[in-house]
């Protein structure tokens, strides 16, 4: 939006235009001069350098011939004997009568540079900003048009306007010829030169121009390190580098890494840990610390990487002390977070992160974590994504599309609920029923017989007919699922397909229902250690060796976390915490133990899970490609 003090100003320049006098014109007539004979004669009089007579003559013209094709260029002769003469104004109102009155006329061009020169010439820089902004609209040749910018430029800069400036040298330069184009750079980048970097990187964001562009993006990363931000720095310059690879100052772009390099070399890539390795959650802080840990041994043993050391805090599964922690650990510098894992702590350590500028990838369910801000990552099952998995399954490789849910009346079997409902929808699928049931029974008859279609046959008998799905799921722990699954078999509900979380891989689960879930049991699972692949079995016998032990999802995810996080350090000119978070964001199918990992722009780990069933007494990998 205009300014009020601006709009006023352009209209009071209009006024005064409106009143500019037209071309005073003092002759003696000459009837027996022809037009052409007429302007002929002003012409040699006007190459001949006789100024006076001449401006009588081109004024007798005017007065005789005013719409002739003729009087821009009159216009024009006048205004250059006026310039000649000193004359600065009658010049500039000629310039401007031919500006508005035949905007597209060839001398038109010409007239507005004119203009914009005399303004610059006696200091009047407003003035040239206000003629700029009230031009008519006319077609402009591009030789024009970069000599126009470049002299609002000029003004801008003499008003201390940079910013502005250096948009106004930008788009002179998309309009220059290549002779013109060294002189345009020079006063670009002096314009560049006196921006605040938060100018810069904004103004940046909006060139298009990828020369013009460098300037900008070089010119930040030297911002940033004259002020000693060596991290910023050496993100700035290294996206320079490599947006605009061909640019003329990638060679300085190059020297001032190494600098950078050279005066941060000291310390290696630390990588924090933060877990809940006493309180509550301690159990599951120190599981996923020995993935961790075990990652870091393989890592340091490989030959050609950095090396990198890890930095372990305890949360005490307190939130308080997590936030605590975060700041602990940014003050080591260290490059990125691991953890933590409950939900309150996770909470308050990726908001301590985020506002610390630290990448954060966390092991937590807390639901939309990853949406405190673009440093918090999050590389844990979900149940959204094991519901995902589950369904795709189930419609696209089983057929079923008809489904039932029986779940308890708590936080755990409503969420999965309510996932796997819209889930199985958005996939052209029906849910059927849904029945919950107290979590605090033993006996679920009662839920059991509200899912299909109950019909009598006497007074005192009840049968249940065929029910009408093709598959239950049940979001339960298998202490629970474990007494549904014979129920269901009890009240004639066969032949039909059994769909559970990641906690159903459990050997209770096959102690209590084994001879029910044969073949017939459809489970999701981040981790199993029976897999054939050669990354598992490694893992396992490694994991084994190392703590007597067998390992599980919780320490399998913090492996995965830890090597994807060694491994993005190692990557060369990733520096700080900013270049950590853009190489995080660029993983894509990196080749984990817990499956084909990348991160998507939530920055939510995607991934395939395993699918299991049960079949001889045991857990089995089902084969997405054969059903």
């Amino acid at each position: 939006m205009m300014r009020p003090f601006k709009l006023l100003y352009i209209l009071l320049f209009l006024f005064v235009l409106s009143c500019i006098p037209k071309p005073e014109v003092v002759y003696t007539p000459r009837d027996t001069d022809s037009e052409q004979a007429l302007f002929s004669r002003a012409e040699n009089l006007f190459y001949s350098k006789n100024h006076e007579k001449a401006l009588v003559t081109y004024k007798e013209y005017l007065a005789r011939f005013p719409d002739s094709k003729l009087v821009p260029a009159a216009l024009m002769r006048m205004s250059t004997i006026y310039d000649d003469l000193g004359q600065n104004e009658s010049a500039r109102n000629n310039y401007m009568h031919i500006i508005y009155n035949y905007p597209n006329s060839n001398f038109t061009p010409d007239a507005i540079i004119k203009v914009l020169e005399s303004y610059l010439n006696e200091g009047l820089f407003r003035e040239v900003i206000y003629f700029f902004d009230t031009l008519p609209s006319g077609s402009i040749p591009d030789s024009y048009i970069s000599k126009i910018y470049v002299l609002v430029g000029d003004a801008q800069m003499y008003l201390k306007l940079p910013a502005h400036a250096a948009a106004s040298y930008s788009m002179a330069r998309t309009k220059s010829s290549d002779s013109d184009r060294e002189r345009i750079d020079k006063k670009l980048r002096d314009s560049i030169a006196q921006l605040e970097t938060g100018s810069i990187a904004l103004l940046s964001e909006n060139i298009k121009e990828d020369t013009a562009k460098g300037y900008f993006k070089y010119q930040l990363g030297l911002n940033y390190f004259e002020k000693y931000k060596y991290r910023e720095a050496a993100d700035a310059l290294n996206d320079f580098i490599k947006t605009i690879p061909s640019h003329k100052n990638i060679k300085e772009a190059k020297n001032l890494l190494n600098e950078i390099y050279k005066k941060t070399a000291v310390k290696p890539h630390t990588i924090g840990c933060l877990l809940p390795l006493s309180g509550k959650f301690s159990v599951f802080g120190n599981r996923a610390l020995k993935g961790v840990e075990l990652a870091l041994i393989r890592f340091s043993s490989q030959s050609g990487y950095s090396p990198v050391s890890l930095a372990i805090k305890d949360t005490e599964s307190d939130p308080e002390k997590a936030e605590i922690a975060v700041d602990e650990l940014i003050k080591e510098n260290v490059s990125a977070i691991i953890g933590p894992m409950g939900t309150a702590e996770t909470v308050s350590a990726a908001k301590k992160a985020q506002a610390g500028g630290v990448p954060i990838i966390v092991l937590s369910q807390k639901e939309n974590i990853t949406d405190t801000g673009d440093f918090v990552f999050r590389n844990f099952l979900t149940p959204g994504m094991q519901v995902k998995s589950l369904v795709e399954y189930a419609m696209h490789k089983k057929g079923i599309s008809r489904f039932a849910v029986l779940y308890p009346n708590e936080n755990y079997g409503k969420t999965f609920t309510a996932l796997f409902t819209s889930e199985v929808q958005a996939n052209g699928g029906k849910v059927l029923r849904s029945e919950s049931y107290d979590p605090a029974l033993t006996d679920f008859t009662d839920s059991i017989k509200k899912l299909p279609t109950v019909y009598s046959l006497s007074p005192n008998e009840a049968k249940i007919a065929k029910p009408d799905f093709e598959a239950i799921f049940i979001p339960d722990a298998p202490a629970k699922a474990g007494l549904i699954v014979p129920q269901l078999a009890y009240l004639d509900l066969n032949n039909i397909y059994l769909l559970g979380t990641n906690i159903w891989h459990s050997q209770k689960m096959i102690d209590m229902a084994e001879d029910f879930l044969k073949d017939w049991v459809i489970i999701t699972e981040g981790f199993f250690l029976e897999n054939d692949s050669e990354g598992v079995k490694n893992f396992a016998n490694a994991f084994e060796e190392k703590y007597g032990e067998k390992p599980g999802y919780i320490e399998a995810v913090g492996y995965d976390t830890a090597l994807m996080l060694f491994q993005t350090v190692s990557i060369p000119n990733v520096r700080f915490p900013d270049s950590v978070k853009r190489e995080l964001n660029n993983i894509t199918n990196f080749q984990g133990i817990t499956g084909v990992t990348s991160f998507g722009s939530s920055r939510d780990a995607q991934k395939k899970l395993y699918i299991l069933t049960v079949s001889g007494g045991r857990f089995v990998e089902l084969d997405p490609s054969n059903p």
